[in-house]
């Protein structure tokens, strides 16, 4: 009788690494089949390193959404470049994904230097191949390979899900042998009160524009009950002057945004929720809710 062969298992992580607004976020949701991080036209909604984790039979590969670098020398871009470089040096592949709608300037190149990380493998991902000709992805990837000289370049559509397949294949033929790190059922590391909080953030940058900062925080507390899920939100904002510029003309910016917030949030949980929102300007009497 013949010995059955011993399965071996694969673990490995994948940062996902690139500028603001190369499709970091639309890849991660996409791959994983499920709203991991939140999607915007701002430049660094992503704030945080988010992970999302795909496993199938053998493999399991933990991808790390990280904030688009950017030459701002603020406090908010020191904490979010070291939390790009910190997610660079735990992976075992770096994805650096560019988006090929854009123009590759002096600037951009500098910044894409930063992402790699010569130690490690890094992947090419040029993103959005559906909105441009194929003579000027294969001169994108020239240029983008003299910076350095990647291991692999891939052409995908983060969008559409194009040229996915061919970049698993490869991400799994590369990842270590190891033991998983999650459970086949988790697909991200994040409590539930992030996610959700992060939903509601996405809803603020949707319809806010330019009108309020980054520095928005939203803590989320939920309470569950048998036939539905309460959920109460605080949003906290900087300044008493953008209190009324959230509240909108009778009220009804923060409705658009709890509407919009509350379908998404009943479509994760796939229940019946009741949301109740709050803005406020001083966090001190909320220090029992769930920090994001």
């Amino acid at each position: 009788m013949k010995k059955q062969q011993k399965r071996k298992y694969k673990c490995g992580v994948v940062s996902i690494l690139g500028l603001p607004n190369a499709g970091k976020s639309t890849f991660i949701n996409n791959i994983i089949k499920k709203k991991i991080s939140i999607i915007s036209s701002k430049v660094q909604t992503t704030r945080d390193v988010i992970k999302g984790i795909l496993t199938n039979e053998e493999d399991q590969i933990i991808f790390i959404d990280t904030p688009g670098l950017t030459l701002n020398k603020s406090y908010l871009n020191r904490k979010i470049s070291k939390s790009i470089y910190n997610s660079s040096v735990q992976s075992n592949i770096n994805l650096i994904m560019f988006d090929s709608n854009t123009e590759i300037t002096k600037n951009k190149k500098n910044l894409f230097s930063k992402l790699i990380d010569k130690k490690k493998k890094n992947f090419l991902v040029i993103n959005k191949v559906d909105l441009v000709k194929k003579h000027k992805l294969l001169n994108i990837s020239k240029e983008l390979n003299s910076i350095h000289n990647f291991d692999e370049t891939f052409y995908i559509s983060a969008l559409k899900k194009i040229g996915f397949k061919d970049l698993l294949v490869h991400l799994k033929r590369n990842i270590p042998e190891g033991l998983w790190l999650y459970s086949k059922k988790e697909t991200t590391d994040q409590k539930l009160e992030f996610t959700i909080s992060e939903i509601t953030r996405e809803k603020i940058f949707q319809l806010m524009n330019q009108e309020i900062p980054y520095s928005v925080k939203i803590k989320t507390k939920i309470i569950e009950k048998i036939n539905i899920v309460k959920i109460f939100q605080t949003i906290f904002v900087n300044k008493k002057s953008q209190k009324p510029i959230l509240l909108g003309r009778n009220g009804n910016k923060i409705k658009e945004i709890g509407m919009r917030a509350r379908r998404d949030i009943e479509k994760k949980l796939c229940k019946k929720i009741y949301l109740d929102i709050l803005i406020s300007v001083d966090d001190k009497h909320h220090k029992n809710y769930e920090n994001h």
